[in-house]
C-alpha cells in the first residue's frame, strides 16, 4: 500500500480524495486543511495541524498538493527534503523561475512527481486524438473559452495573477498543455491581453512546430452577473471537414462532446458527479504505477516548466 496525505480541502476533497478512494493501492492517512473544524471530511481520517506535520509523518509515502499556486514552492521544496513523492495540481508555482529551481532540485532525488493536467485525459479528447486526429491534416485550430470569474471568497485567488490565478495560470496553462499534446511544441506568433483587472480577454496566435498549423486562441473572463454564457470550444479545421470539442460549462456535470462538422459523433454517458474526477483518476493511476515500478511518467514538473515558459512568452510586454 502507498500511504498518502492530501494538502488542501476544496479540490483536494471534492476531486482528489474521491478519485483516490477508487484506487485500492492507496491508503489515505489524512488531510491538512486551513480550517480544521470542517464538517465534510471523513471522521476516520487524521486532520494534521499543518501541512508540515503531514509531510513529517514517517508513514507518509506521497503527498497530494491542492492549494493555491502561491503556496506550491514552499510545500514542494519541503516534500523534496523529506523524500516524498509528489502529485501537484497545475500550474505548480507561479513563475518559470520557481518551477525551474524545483526541477533542478528534484533531479538530485529519486522522487516521482506528477502534475494534474486533466484535459488530455477527458474522454472526448482521448477519442478524438486516438481515432480521428491521426487521419486528418489540420490547417487551423480555433480555441474559444469564456469562463465566469469566481465569487469573492475561498477561490478569489483565481482572479489574481500574483497569486497564480486568472487567465495567466489557472486556465491558460490547460490550453497550452493540451495543444502541445496534440501538435508537439508550439511557437507564440502574436498575443494581446486586453484589460488586466479581472475582466480580461486574451487573443493569441500560435504556430505548430512544423509551422503548418495556425492556432488561434481567444480566452475571456465574464462576470457572474453577465448574460453571456460560458463555453469551451475547440475547432480543428481540415480541407474536408472540421472536428469540434465542445462543452457549455453550465455546471460540474457538463462534459465535452465531439462533433464532426455539425453532427455529434461522441457523447459520454451522463454523470451525476464532478466531471473532473475521471481525468484526475487516470492521472493518479499513472502516478501510482510510476511509484510502484520506479519509472517517471507524464505530466510532470518538467512539463509544468515548459508551460510556464510559454506563459512567460505569451505575456511578455
Amino acid at each position: 500500500m502507498i500511504n498518502v496525505g492530501i494538502i488542501g480541502r476544496n479540490f483536494g476533497y471534492k476531486v482528489i480524495f474521491r478519485a483516490l478512494k477508487k484506487i485500492k493501492d492507496f491508503r489515505i492517512l489524512g488531510f491538512s486543511v486551513k480550517n480544521r473544524n470542517v464538517n465534510n471530511l471523513p471522521k476516520h481520517l487524521k486532520i494534521y495541524k499543518n501541512w508540515k506535520s503531514l509531510i513529517d509523518d514517517k508513514k507518509m509515502d506521497a503527498i497530494f498538493i491542492s492549494t493555491p499556486p502561491k503556496t506550491h514552492k514552499e510545500i514542494i521544496k519541503y516534500s523534496i527534503r523529506k523524500n516524498k513523492h509528489i502529485f501537484c495540481d497545475k500550474p505548480v508555482t507561479t513563475s518559470l523561475k520557481d518551477i525551474t529551481a524545483i526541477c533542478k532540485e528534484i533531479k538530485k532525488k529519486k522522487i516521482i512527481n506528477y502534475v494534474n493536467y486533466e484535459f488530455t485525459k477527458i474522454e472526448a479528447f482521448e477519442v478524438f486524438k486516438k481515432k480521428y486526429f491521426p487521419k486528418i491534416k489540420i490547417k487551423e485550430v480555433d480555441i474559444n473559452w469564456s469562463i465566469k470569474v469566481p465569487f469573492k471568497g475561498r477561490s478569489s485567488w483565481k482572479n489574481s495573477h500574483n497569486l497564480g490565478g486568472g487567465n495567466f495560470f489557472n486556465y491558460i496553462c490547460h490550453i497550452l498543455f493540451y495543444i502541445e499534446n496534440f501538435f508537439g511544441k508550439v511557437e507564440i506568433f502574436e498575443s494581446k491581453l486586453i484589460n488586466l483587472r479581472n475582466k480580461f480577454q486574451l487573443k493569441a496566435e500560435l504556430l505548430s512546430e512544423n509551422k503548418r498549423t495556425k492556432i488561434k486562441l481567444n480566452f475571456k473572463n465574464i462576470r457572474q452577473k453577465s448574460k453571456l454564457r460560458p463555453c469551451h470550444k475547440i475547432v480543428f479545421k481540415s480541407d474536408k471537414c472540421k472536428f469540434t470539442l465542445f462543452t457549455k460549462i453550465n455546471n460540474l456535470f457538463d462534459q465535452f462532446i465531439l462533433l464532426k462538422n455539425h453532427r455529434v459523433i461522441f457523447r459520454p454517458k451522463k454523470i451525476d458527479y464532478d466531471f473532473r474526477i475521471k481525468p484526475t483518476y487516470k492521472n493518479i493511476v499513472s502516478f501510482k504505477n510510476s511509484i510502484k515500478w520506479g519509472v517517471y511518467g507524464n505530466p510532470n514538473f518538467e512539463d509544468a516548466k515548459r508551460i510556464h515558459y510559454l506563459i512567460k512568452k505569451l505575456f511578455k510586454p
